[in-house]
């Protein structure tokens, strides 16, 4: 299928990107440090069903991150609903998306040979950057893209959006959450939903927020790191996303 029927199928993207609580699957051979190909799986026999509503979120942009219901996977990271470091993560995300003042600036990426490329938006505020939206654009279909939120220079939170796969009667939509405290990931949440292309995006806004092993943390922080240094990164981004020669 290509990127424009599946574009089509269900990507609703505020502040340059993003769902209404929004993750990465990729087909292309990209480094997994942006695509998360890890987590693509086959469609289920009947879509996903919608369980808990969302949690309210602003006008604009991104859902306001929320702490997940239920038990920890074995190796999630230690966060909790009522956590207060959650909550210091939502109070500060909420302000900085109520700030209508950041300057905004745009950065292109593109890899040898055309085996992809990668757009960067950056918002800042006295010179230092709050948010960055990372499109990680690989060749043919796939595709991710990342929203990052820093507080005083250091990542707090960051959510994945991953391209919609799959076809009009059954679409994959995929989201996860990273929560960081003082340089740590204390919480990884993911969203998974499969159904008709009119529908799943409903049922992503639905469905709850489960929490997962915080393993693929450390490679989303890396790509945090690597985009809040605008053009002096865009090296560094370009050895993390473009696909190395075959030997």
């Amino acid at each position: 299928m290509s990127r424009s029927a599946m574009v089509l199928a269900g990507v609703l993207l505020a502040t340059g990107c993003g769902r209404g609580d929004v993750a990465p699957a990729s087909s292309s051979p990209r480094a997994t440090a942006a695509s998360g190909s890890e987590d693509r799986a086959q469609p289920p026999a009947a879509a996903t069903p919608a369980a808990s509503a969302a949690s309210p979120q602003p006008a604009a942009g991104p859902a306001a991150p929320d702490a997940a219901a239920g038990a920890e996977s074995p190796r999630a990271a230690h966060g909790a609903p009522g956590d207060p470091r959650i909550e210091e993560i939502r109070r500060r995300y909420a302000e900085i998306q109520a700030d209508r003042g950041l300057e905004k600036s745009e950065l292109r990426m593109d890899c040898p040979g055309r085996e992809g490329s990668a757009e960067v938006r950056l918002h800042k505020k006295n010179n230092a950057v709050s948010i960055a939206e990372l499109k990680d654009i690989p060749p043919g279909d796939g595709g991710s893209t990342y929203h990052f939120y820093y507080d005083n220079g250091q990542l707090i939170f960051a959510l994945n959006d991953a391209e919609p796969f799959g076809g009009a009667t059954e679409t994959r939509l995929l989201q996860r959450r990273f929560y960081y405290h003082q340089g740590s990931p204390i919480l990884c949440t993911k969203k998974e939903v499969w159904g008709p292309a009119d529908k799943v995006e409903s049922l992503l806004n639905n469905a709850p927020n489960e929490p997962v092993d915080c393993s693929f943390a450390p490679k989303v922080q890396r790509l945090a790191s690597t985009v809040k240094s605008g053009a002096a990164g865009m090296d560094d981004l370009k050895k993390l996303l473009c696909a190395k020669p075959a030997k």
